[in-house]
């Protein structure tokens, strides 16, 4: 008995050390007689009664209830219930509100500033469609952020995406966010102390195929707004735009030797290291490129034929963003210079030459040479070779890996290093362990087929002596 009672408290105490109550307002500096909405969401937390303290300085207009849930791959992984209010301002001034419930429960307190009403000829809209604007050319290899977000500042009843954009003469790379249903993720956020919530309906990397002309058509969608009364109006219409953006060649003048059609702002960090392995010194260039840059393009690093080095390059990361209309990308390697021979070694500069869009003319980044001054900032330090071999053999996660060079290994003796960069003997001994596989089975089968030989003729034996 006592110990259930005690699995008991220990349930209780665990159920409420993850209840939580929420309250929050669509607007924290009305205006008196403003309608505002007021939710109390109860968050792993049997609803129950409860007391809004504060609640005493609104006239309550409505209220209802509702239940929500947010999926992670067809799973529910949380579970709400709300109140929703529609409240009205009896007086000027600061209004503390706090939700509390019987069971001892205390949400958040929320402070809301109430003041005079002004009379505004210019009404701000509380429906809108948000577009990314475009300010200027752009040039041929350039990534080309597009999103459309729908703004509400109001109560909805329902919206419907009736057309999605269209894009002529541009590779797509859609990367709206969605839910475990598809449905858009709903995103609330405060601006200038008012509630709005955000919808993105379609974002996407766009890549021009050509130079010239090209024609953007954007979505449209139909939303319903509700009354005082719970009413449906009738819907509004977004959208519908079409403009023209132009896209302009790379300059011919100046394009610098080994250009591989890297366009935009490249930023980068790098650090060198140097491991002595059996006696054998190898060079390790870690290198981290990012910006509002096409880095896809950039499929090699190092141009240089220097017989005295093998090569090996790797990429470890590459990512791309879109946030707040601004394209940006990520891209990190991990670079090995092995000497065939022995002796003193240097390691000249490496550039990586790029079309900056803004500036409108060709530049390069560069890497200094081993031992010279290196860009180190927010870039580690640490090498972990016991990693190596995950980073140069198992890039099954990057989206688009460097193409990596042949290494000629004939000249170097059988280090770690050269074990870790050699597939061939990675893929001989899987062989190896097949052909070891099949043996086994094979032998089992003939052991099997041996041994019901064996009870059979056993059998026919015991027969024949008990007759």
């Amino acid at each position: 008995m006592k110990k259930i009672i005690n699995i008991l408290v220990f349930l209780a105490i665990y159920s409420l050390s993850f209840s939580e109550i929420k309250i929050f307002v669509d607007d924290y500096n009305p205006t008196i007689k403003q309608n505002i909405i007021l939710t109390v969401e109860f968050l792993n937390e049997p609803k129950s009664e409860y007391e809004i303290e504060g609640i005493d300085n609104f006239e309550v207009i409505s209220r209802g209830s509702r239940s929500n849930y947010n999926t992670l791959n067809n799973k529910r992984i949380k579970y709400s219930k709300s109140d929703i209010y529609i409240l009205s301002p009896k007086k000027v001034g600061k209004i503390s509100l706090i939700a509390k419930t019987k069971n001892k429960t205390i949400s958040n307190s929320i402070v809301l500033q109430v003041a005079e009403k002004i009379e505004n000829s210019l009404k701000e809209p509380k429906l809108f469609l948000e577009t990314t604007h475009y300010k200027r050319d752009y040039y041929y290899g350039e990534k080309i952020p597009f999103v459309e977000k729908v703004i509400i500042k109001t109560s909805v009843s329902n919206y419907n995406y009736i057309s999605t954009p269209v894009f002529n003469g541009f590779t797509i790379k859609n990367i709206t966010p969605r839910d475990g249903r598809g449905f858009a993720i709903p995103k609330r956020v405060t601006v200038n102390g008012k509630e709005q919530i955000e919808l993105v309906l379609f974002r996407s990397i766009l890549e021009p195929e050509s130079f010239g002309k090209k024609t953007i058509k954007t979505g449209g969608i139909s939303i319903a707004e509700l009354t005082k009364e719970d009413e449906e109006k009738n819907p509004v219409y977004l959208g519908f735009e079409e403009f023209n953006l132009n896209i302009l060649p790379l300059p011919e003048e100046n394009k610098p030797e080994n250009f591989q059609g890297v366009v935009g702002e490249l930023k980068g960090n790098y650090h060198w290291a140097k491991e002595n392995i059996d006696g054998r010194e190898t060079f390790i260039l870690n290198l981290k490129l990012y910006g509002s840059v096409n880095l896809d393009k950039l499929e090699k690093i190092v141009f240089s034929e220097d017989e005295k080095f093998d090569v090996k390059e790797t990429t470890t990361i590459f990512e791309e963003h879109v946030l707040d209309h601004v394209y940006s990308a990520e891209r990190n390697y991990v670079i090995i210079f092995i000497p065939k021979k022995a002796g003193e070694i240097i390691l000249p500069k490496i550039k990586i030459p790029f079309f900056n869009p803004i500036e409108q003319k060709y530049d390069e980044f560069v890497i200094s040479g081993f031992g010279e001054k290196e860009n180190e900032k927010n870039y580690s330090r640490e090498i972990n070779k016991d990693n190596l071999k995950v980073i140069f053999t198992e890039n099954t996660n990057i989206n688009n890996p460097a193409k990596n060079e042949n290494i000629n290994n004939g000249n170097l003796q059988q280090t770690k290093i050269i074990n870790i960069i050699s597939e061939e003997k990675n893929q001989n001994v899987k062989i190896f362990i097949i052909y070891f596989l099949i043996a086994v089975v094979f032998l089992e089968g003939i052991y099997i087929i041996k041994l019901k030989k064996y009870i059979k003729k056993n059998r026919k034996e015991e027969h024949g002596t008990n007759k």
